[in-house]
């Protein structure tokens, strides 16, 4: 293992710095430092406790790494450590000791690697930004919002434990849980989607061979989605599901909310739908036939449900 900690940067370490500064501003103090991994390194992996990371993939060889620390009290100044093992370059961060009253700290990153570079992120408090990445993609914060844009990945995994998520692009197969949060897949197209809220929205559109959506607390909206099979239910909030193509399969669960679906017209479905507390629409502009390889279920205990066709 080869590691730089601090100001000093050990030259077996393989890892040229090539910048440093102090800047202040009020309260708040900077130190920006800059450097290039060494040849060889083929993986990026991040373990900070507080501020932004953002990542950014390239068509350029190398990975820069581009850090800030800031902090307002020289009790609790962050150390950052870099190290490379294995292939893999390392960046952890943490504050020093707390101190009574306000006291900021914390580590910027700005990152730039190869498309292929595989990403894995862990930030404590804090969001995280990534654009373009086509290596397998694990992000997760403890608290902030996550944005992954224009991926072209096999797999994406982002997880926040109170934040929002955002992502778009192409993968094989995405994971999205957020434990209070919007859950937002606009522009996604991928193989399979599992989407987890336990207080937010989910929002979807794009073209997904198989999605999986859920949500304790919050609605569920997919419009201008091209899907096989879908699966979509929340405990407490309205389902709209808007479909461009014909689906194999879509079943739609609301404990409490309404439930409505548009469907393309020129195909013949087997549809389902049910309330407790609510009206029940079928448009008969919609072919039904209950030996229809293509099976509609709706279902909710209290609100109405109804399928229309798909306009436009």
């Amino acid at each position: 293992m080869r590691t730089l900690t601090g100001t000093a940067v050990l030259a077996a370490a393989a890892v040229a710095l090539v910048g440093c500064g102090n800047v202040s501003f009020g309260g708040t103090r900077h130190e920006d430092r800059s450097y290039d991994a060494p040849a060889g390194v083929t993986t990026l992996k991040i373990q900070t406790h507080g501020s932004r990371v953002e990542v950014t993939a390239s068509d350029s060889p190398g990975i820069t790494v581009n850090e800030r620390l800031s902090w307002s009290n020289e009790k609790n100044k962050p150390t950052a450590k870099h190290t490379v093992e294995g292939g893999a370059l390392k960046l952890i961060s943490k504050c020093g000791a707390q101190v009574i009253g306000f006291s900021q700290c914390g580590v910027s990153y700005r990152i730039r690697v190869p498309r292929s570079t595989p990403v894995q992120i862990d930030n404590k408090d804090g969001s995280i930004v990534a654009s373009g990445l086509a290596g397998t993609v694990k992000l997760h914060s403890d608290n902030g919002s996550i944005t992954a844009t224009d991926l072209r990945a096999s797999t994406a995994s982002l997880s926040s434990n109170d934040g929002s998520l955002r992502v778009s692009g192409r993968v094989t197969t995405a994971d999205l849980s957020s434990n209070n949060g919007s859950v937002d897949a606009s522009g996604l197209t991928a193989d399979t989607l599992k989407a987890r809220s336990k207080d937010g929205r989910i929002r979807l559109s794009g073209n997904v061979t198989t999605a999986d959506l859920d949500t304790s607390n919050g609605s569920i909206d997919a419009h201008g989605l091209t899907v096989d099979r879908l699966t979509a239910e929340t405990k407490d909030g309205g389902i709209n599901l808007r479909l461009t193509a014909p689906p194999t399969s879509v079943k739609a669960t609301s404990a409490n909310g309404s439930v409505h679906l548009r469907l393309p017209v020129g195909e013949t479905y087997a549809i389902s739908v049910s309330t407790d507390n609510g009206s029940k629409r079928i448009d008969p502009a919609l072919h039904q036939d209950s030996q229809s390889k293509r099976r509609i279920e709706l279902d909710t205990k209290d609100g109405s449900v109804s399928v229309e066709p798909s306009r436009g």
